[in-house]
């Protein structure tokens, strides 16, 4: 369309303006990039050739990558979920597991742990390792000599075989101050949980925890950490081997020795003398008496007076229950008012008696060796029970005595040549006692 004509020019010499004042605007709009001179422009064409389709790096005649994965195992994984986080489509590596009697152990998920496995790019299981057997921490080897599963692919199919644990250790030093409880004063130093309860054994008969804790009792530990090499499990806490707790005023310590010729090693004093007690006084840990030894005692139940010829440890539902000492399972099962119920057979006419129980330690059976401290049951309220607590009976000759109240013969002392190696091996320990002193300062100036 063409622009109107202004009035008194003619329509040529209208266009003309208008052209001119267009091409002045464009000229103003587009100086500035005249100052750089911009090449032409070009269009190449190119011919490019595109494979139809594209193949695997093994079909094309090279290797497949591998892929080192790690995982660690949450509650409810199963064997295919773990799987699929580690990247695996291997149904011909779970019909292994499934049918192998080694490969199997795969199947014993424990949440928290790790599996290592080695995967290529198809998805294909290369190798795979899982550690089923939990860590000893009361020995220098593991548990068993062989504990974890290495699953290999192998001549077109797979191989199953068990491995030894490559343990790792650390020693740890700590200092705790108590202001409530030990848990507290644990938890508050950053000490694992497990460390106040293998104090509370080595102690038993020498504190009693639930009364003569004090607020500003202070306690320094030396203390083993334990891991499997190469592993994201978390550690296990190993043995104590030096503790120094001031309680109330009283100075209690304990050092780890292992006595010449003996199976295993026992906690002393400082000053040499043994802390090994023939029984644990408390089977449950961190209970109180809630009825004690008498021969004149109010059933709960049944409403008379009658004997009560053992002592009762109130206790939360599945409270661990330990075998107060050395000896062999003479009965496990159900027995009247008893409820569930294990007895041990020890040396020299004692036997000891573990009543209400919620359940058994997986494995434990008649004829049985239990060490002392080994975890026989769970406290619960079978049997005539008003709430969970666990009965226990100490018997000697097949009678019944107080089980808080028995005196029994003390360890044998060290003589002079174990006390010569006593003194040397222990003395590292003392020292590296005596430096949390600088520790505790600190706290104390902050």
């Amino acid at each position: 369309m063409s622009p109107p004509a202004l009035p008194g020019f003619p329509k040529v010499a209208t266009a003309v303006a208008v052209t001119l004042t267009l091409v002045a605007v464009t000229a103003f709009g587009t100086a500035p990039l005249r100052e750089v001179e911009l090449p032409p422009v070009q269009t190449i064409v190119e011919k490019v050739a595109i494979a139809a389709t594209l193949q695997p790096a093994e079909e094309a005649g090279g290797p497949l990558q591998h892929y080192a994965r790690s995982e660690r195992i949450r509650r409810g994984d199963t064997l295919a979920s773990l799987l699929d986080r580690l990247g695996a489509t291997d149904i011909e590596f779970q019909k292994f597991v499934a049918a192998d009697r080694q490969a199997r152990k795969l199947m014993q998920l424990q949440a928290g742990r790790t599996v290592n496995a080695l995967i290529d790019e198809a998805g294909r299981v290369q190798s795979l390792q899982y550690r089923y057997a939990s860590l000893d921490s009361e020995s220098d080897e593991p548990a068993q000599p062989t504990g974890r599963v290495s699953i290999r692919r192998a001549d077109g199919g797979f191989a199953a075989s068990d491995e030894p644990i490559a343990l790792e250790r650390q020693v740890e030093v700590a200092v705790a101050e108590v202001r409530t409880s030990l848990f507290a004063a644990i938890d508050g130093a950053g000490i694992p949980e497990a460390v106040a309860t293998r104090i509370a054994d080595i102690l038993d008969g020498e504190v009693d925890f639930s009364r003569d804790l004090r607020r500003g009792d202070l306690l320094r530990v030396v203390y083993e950490v334990i891991r499997e090499a190469d592993s994201l499990d978390r550690p296990t806490i190993g043995r104590i081997l030096a503790l120094e707790f001031t309680i109330n005023g009283t100075r209690h310590e304990a050092v780890w020795f292992d006595r010449e010729g003996s199976e295993q090693g026992e906690y002393f004093t400082f000053d040499g003398r043994s802390l090994r007690k023939a029984f644990l006084q408390h089977p449950v840990e961190f209970s109180r008496v809630s009825s004690g030894f008498t021969n004149a005692r109010m059933h709960p139940i049944l409403n008379y007076v009658r004997e009560h010829k053992g002592v009762d440890f109130a206790a939360p539902t599945g409270t661990k229950v330990r075998s107060s000492g050395d000896g062999i399972i003479e009965f496990v099962g159900q027995q009247r008012g008893y409820g569930n119920l294990v007895e041990i057979r020890h040396r020299n006419g004692i036997s000891t008696l573990y009543a209400h129980l919620s359940g058994f330690a997986h494995g434990l059976s008649k004829g049985a060796r239990v060490a002392q401290g080994a975890v026989i049951g769970y406290v619960g309220s079978t049997g005539w029970a008003t709430g969970p607590h666990l009965h226990y009976e100490f018997k000697v000759n097949g009678h019944h005595v107080n089980p808080l109240s028995v005196v029994l013969p003390p360890a044998a002392p060290l003589d002079a040549v174990e006390r010569a190696h006593f003194v040397a091996r222990t003395a590292g320990l003392r020292v590296r006692l005596a430096q949390t002193d600088s520790v505790v300062r600190l706290a104390s100036f902050e």
